[in-house]
């Protein structure tokens, strides 16, 4: 190993380990975020960023030079799902915008429109 690959792998893991620690981070923020809002009754909003956990994390495993680049790639998924903000957040929102897509459908046949009866 020549001293250019050793500088450039020292360099990777300083790169790499603090945007494994901003992923920790928005992890550990977002679960503590989504206890708060089962505590209080869901009143509190979203999240401030979303998938920003998620991307740091997945920009840290493939930065990170401890396995190969194939074997890290089956890793990719594992900060996008335990941060709340990334994948879990964006497919709740996905299947409540169907849900309410679906119930909106469902009221219509049980209410229609009123018309008006001018003349």
């Amino acid at each position: 190993m020549s001293v250019l690959t050793g500088l450039i792998d020292i360099l990777r893991w300083i790169i790499a380990v603090p945007l494994l620690l901003i992923s920790l981070y928005f992890i550990y923020t977002n679960l503590k975020f989504l206890f708060q809002n089962i505590q209080v009754g869901f009143n509190a909003g979203p999240a401030a960023f979303t998938l920003f956990g998620g991307l740091a994390g997945c920009l840290g495993i493939i930065i990170v030079p401890y396995m190969d680049i194939g074997d890290r790639l089956i890793y990719l998924w594992v900060p996008l799902v335990l941060d709340l903000g990334s994948i879990p957040f964006y497919a709740s929102m996905i299947i409540l915008a169907i849900w309410q897509h679906i119930n909106k459908d469902i009221w219509k046949n049980y209410f229609p429109k009123k018309t008006s009866h001018t003349q």
